[in-house]
């Protein structure tokens, strides 16, 4: 399995592999962290 195959990036899977397809790719991401580590700042 690779990482980017068919216009699609591999994301993870249980039992089943999931896929973002590229032109959605840039739009969404998973910013996470404890209280006071600069989330909000990072995403301005």
């Amino acid at each position: 399995m690779t990482v980017l195959e068919d216009g699609k990036v591999f994301v993870g899977g249980s039992g089943q592999p999931e896929y973002v397809q590229l032109p959605f790719a840039n739009r969404h991401g998973l910013i996470t962290g404890a209280t006071g580590t600069g989330k909000t700042v990072t995403l301005q």
